[in-house]
């Protein structure tokens, strides 16, 4: 049976279309002879094991076929798209391995041209500004390094030349491989070439890749490099999920980068930082299952902040290895995945069991010994009632239950406090609202009447719980050194309490791999911050941060980060967390920003947003709507059933299902990812903090600020945030990017050019016609001769003048090269016309949507381009040319030609009129370009303004 193997990323297919590709890859999985798939080779094309196959009458899907020396067949396939763009696209691809890094990869060869129309009107130029220092050569990277690593020459001179973040990410998120992608994102995070080399396992190919055979190619599929990019099939889950663009498989994925903290022992706790989308929980995923495998009588508990992303944990684990052994009680051999909330009920329910004396913890914490404390104490309504009983002297700012709980879990309960005195005299270290003496006096009053009620009621919170139980573990292990997990690894751990903390601690032996947290300080949401060292988790010197993102797109990242700006975190170890280097190694669309008058409009423009991602054809439970508060939720989920899309509530006990849209609120969608996410934020964040207590509202504010980062960072592909101007939430303060609309000036391209060839003509022409006539007229009426002489000059340059006007004219009215148009789209069938002549070509196009590029603008692209390659093909015959050009109006246009040099040809050219011409069209524009060799290539580098005359 062939074997199927699929990129990380392929083009989403709509529901019908869907299915059909589902059906066609499971028979080619079967047989690739069943009749009906009619898999075809390409004529004239690039690489011979391109292939397509049939998967409807107007659909094929590309394929690369392999057939190995054992003669089993592979087919990598790369996408299902219309007939014509199918064959197209595989006549231009190429599947290699790349010379410096042994890696698999996918390479066209054809120009992309999916751009904008170019404008009728032309805006003055933008003048040219002195660059700054690029960014990776003021780390000592070099054109060398990067060629040498395995980055394209192209993508090399470019990366090299970024000077601000934006123009980086945009050359290494366009890279021509996932490699590629991450070994820029990594060098520009301060890593080594040496640290890249290590971890991608990047050696040369030795003999080169001239004669690469199918052999080569399939174990290319193995390297490192290569398994970012490529996955085999292993069964029928995994191809649903790749064809119905599921990107589950990827939450489990390991990347390079995060590979060594799976693996590495540590010599007691560790402590794993990143911000959103760096691979946090999968490095848990893949550490839990490395233990169990090293050990499989281990007894592990993998844990995490609530039922939903335990839930999540569970699912994704099984998704990681159906094989491995889950434990159903923590202390069983295996993995036991749940909430620090649901280990501590189970060991309080099971207390005999695990020999714990839960009436001698209850006297060290709660000041009495009590037995009933696994029912759960409905803690607001409690705070409340002893507010109304004993609050009369506190002053009204301070009556407030979330201030309350929060001074019971923060300080009460892990100094184990029990007495009024010991209160008056307790540490409030990190506590924003200051107490004096009489302050705390009046508050414990409130705690006695708290402890009091749920006394009577028999019950306890979870805070009360987890330091029960913490407590009592300890007080088992100092008689018999007994704990009840081997290792224990914590997920979202910003957000654990000082009791829950404690807990983790208690649950297992200080001794090597013991204690693995994960956190990020800007996803701390419920609690206030915290310092681990306080609690007995000492992670001084290990500590690490992932700082490359591979969920969520650069250019959501960027808009969520924007409510971070300007603000100061801490993380778990009181240290200042810095995310200027948190980068995306993936791209995709704009987030879409609506401001809206009146919350009505607001709810139509959320459910008309996910109806246009239904149609798309997204699964609808990859689709979630986030808000503020449960009943903002349950609206949501009304008005889209009632709207006739299928929709889910999901509370604190719910587990996400399939067939629904989800509604949830930010909070609960901590943690959780899905491929595309309206935030509707509709609260306003200054009447939240006008409930808190004066010194809390600063954190209060960085945890609402943390709340719609974390919201927004859940979609993995498209983000539309849907805010009320006025309301005060942080959606209506960021500013939404207006597209530049096309020009409007009722003329086809051609007629202007007509128009503008007219005057022209009536005028200069007319003027020097004129000359020509006057300087006839003084040649025969003078009777100097050498005024004559001199007239007959004047004529003659008249006259050539008037004929090089007429050439220049005829050129304008029909375009260059006798071209009906001018466009970046003419330069496909430049580069396809020399393709056809032998040249190999690999090229790109990529210009800011939305924007359109002036006449006279990609006229010199055009002509630098054709110049360029063709004096690579007179020079460097039989050599691969690599074209790269990228536009946008804030950044200008990039042409890079690279070529190698052939062997002794070192030196510069000398300056031929081709060269100087390309140096006087880019200068005329306000422009620079330079043209030398560099490290075996020739490189063109063209740099021009965006708006041009």
């Amino acid at each position: 049976m062939p074997q199927v193997i699929i990129p990380s990323e392929i083009p989403a297919l709509d529901g019908s279309l869907r299915a059909q590709a589902w059906a066609f890859i499971d028979k080619l999985r079967r047989d690739d002879t069943t009749p009906g798939l009619h898999i075809e080779p390409m004529k004239q094309a690039a690489d011979r094991r391109a292939r397509t196959g049939r998967v409807n009458d107007g659909w094929r899907a590309v394929l690369i076929k392999l057939t190995g020396s054992d003669d089993e067949t592979r087919y990598v396939y790369l996408g299902t798209y219309p007939h014509d763009k199918a064959i197209e696209y595989a006549r231009s691809v190429i599947f290699q391995r790349n010379p410096r890094t042994s890696g698999a990869e996918v390479v066209r060869v054809d120009l992309v041209t999916d751009l904008p129309p170019t404008s009728s009107s032309e805006p003055s130029a933008a003048p040219v500004e002195t660059a700054p220092l690029p960014l990776l050569q003021g780390l000592g990277i070099t054109f060398e390094d990067l060629v040498d690593l395995g980055v394209a020459p192209s993508t090399a001179h470019e990366a090299l030349f970024a000077t601000d973040q934006d123009r980086f990410l945009e050359v290494a998120l366009t890279a021509p491989s996932a490699f590629q992608t991450d070994a820029l994102l990594w060098l520009a995070d301060g890593r080594t070439t040496g640290e890249v080399r290590a971890a991608y396992r990047v050696q040369p190919v030795q003999g080169g890749t001239e004669r690469d055979t199918d052999d080569d190619l399939i174990g290319a599929l193995d390297h490192p490099a290569s398994r970012m990019e490529f996955t085999y099939l292993e069964d029928d889950e995994d191809l649903r999920a790749a064809i119905e663009g599921s990107f589950a498989r990827w939450r489990v994925f390991l990347h390079p980068e995060q590979h060594s903290y799976v693996h590495a022992p540590t010599s007691g706790a560790f402590r794993l930082s990143g911000g959103a989308g760096t691979g946090k929980t999968v490095v848990l995923l893949h550490r839990a299952r490395m233990l169990h495998r090293r050990d499989p009588k281990a007894r592990i508990v993998l844990t995490t902040f609530n039922r939903t992303l335990a839930a999540t944990l569970v699912a994704n684990l099984r998704q990681l290895d159906r094989e491995v052994l889950t434990a159903r009680r923590p202390g069983d051999p295996g993995i036991h995945v749940g909430t620090v909330d649901a280990v501590a009920r189970h060991l309080l329910s099971h207390a005999a069991d695990n020999k714990l004396d839960v009436g001698s913890a209850a006297r060290a914490v709660l000041g009495a010994s009590r037995t009933d404390v696994v029912p759960a104490t409905p803690t607001s309504a409690l705070w409340a009632e002893a507010l109304r009983l004993t609050g009369d002297r506190l002053p009204e700012e301070l009556r407030n239950t979330d201030f309350l709980q929060s001074e019971y879990a923060y300080v009460v309960l892990p100094q184990k406090i029990s007495t009024r005195d010991a209160y008056l005299h307790g540490r409030r270290q990190g506590r924003g609202v200051p107490l004096g003496r009489a302050r705390r006096a009046a508050l414990w009053d409130v705690v006695e009447a708290y402890r009091r009620l749920a006394a009577t009621a028999g019950t306890t919170d979870y805070d009360e719980k987890a330091m029960l139980t913490a407590v009592a573990l300890d007080e088992v292990a100092a008689t018999t050194g007994r704990r009840v997990a081997d290792h224990v690894l914590v997920d979202e751990a910003q957000d654990l309490t000082p009791a829950r903390l404690l807990l983790l601690r208690a649950l297992v032996t200080r001794r090597a791999d013991d204690l693995f947290l994960a956190e990020d300080a800007h996803q701390r949401i419920y609690a206030p911050p915290i310092v681990l060292a306080r609690y007995g988790i000492h992670v001084a010197g290990r500590s690490r941060r992932l700082r490359l993102n591979y969920r969520t797109t650069a250019q959501n990242l960027d808009y969520a980060t924007r409510a971070l700006a300007g603000h100061d975190f801490v993380g778990l170890e009181d240290d200042a967390v810095d995310d200027t280097g948190l980068r995306s190694a993936r791209s995709g669309p704009p987030p879409s920003l609506s401001r809206c008058s009146t919350t009505s409009e607001a709810y139509e423009t959320t459910i008309d947003t996910v109806r246009r991602w239904l149609a798309d054809g997204v699964l609808p439970e990859t689709i979630a709507v986030l808000v503020r508060t449960g009943n903002e939720a349950a609206t949501v989920r009304r008005d889209l059933e009632r709207a006739g899309v299928p929709a889910q509530l999901v509370g604190s006990k719910d587990t996400p299902g399939t067939g629904r849209v989800l509604v949830m609120t930010m909070h609960r969608s901590k943690g959780m990812e899905f491929r595309d996410v309206v935030v509707l934020d509709l609260s306003s964040v200054e009447r939240a903090l006008e409930r808190m207590p004066a010194g809390d509202r600063a954190d209060g504010l960085l945890r609402e600020r943390s709340l719609f980062y974390v919201a927004t960072t859940r979609a993995r592909d498209r983000l539309a945030v849907v805010g009320i101007g006025g309301s005060g939430g942080l959606a209506t303060g960021t500013r939404a990017g207006a597209a530049t609309p096309l020009g409007q000036s009722g003329l086809t391209a051609a007629e202007e050019r007509a128009a503008l060839a007219r005057e022209v003509h009536d005028t200069v022409g007319h003027s020097l016609a004129r000359i020509a006539l006057q300087a006839s007229a003084l040649e025969v009426a003078s009777d100097s001769p050498a005024v004559r002489e001199f007239t007959a000059q004047i004529r003659a340059a008249a006259r050539q003048a008037g004929a090089e006007l007429q050439d220049l004219l005829a050129t304008l009215r029909t375009g260059a090269d006798g071209r009906t148009d001018v466009s970046f789209a003419d330069l496909t069938e430049l580069l396809n016309g020399l393709k056809e002549q032998g040249a190999r070509i690999t090229s790109t196009v990529v210009v800011e949507e939305g924007h359109t590029a002036g006449r006279t603008l990609t006229r010199t692209c055009y002509r630098i381009v054709q110049e360029s390659v063709t004096n690579a093909i007179r020079h460097a015959p039989g050599f691969p040319v690599d074209i790269k050009l990228r536009g946008a109006p804030d950044s200008g246009v990039t042409v890079i030609v690279t070529n190698p040099l052939p062997d002794g040809l070192v030196r510069a050219p000398r300056p031929h009129s081709g060269i100087t011409g390309m140096v006087e069209r880019a200068e005329s524009l306000g422009g620079t370009l330079s043209a030398r060799p560099s490290a075996g290539y020739f490189v063109v580098d063209a740099r021009l303004p965006w708006a041009m005359t």
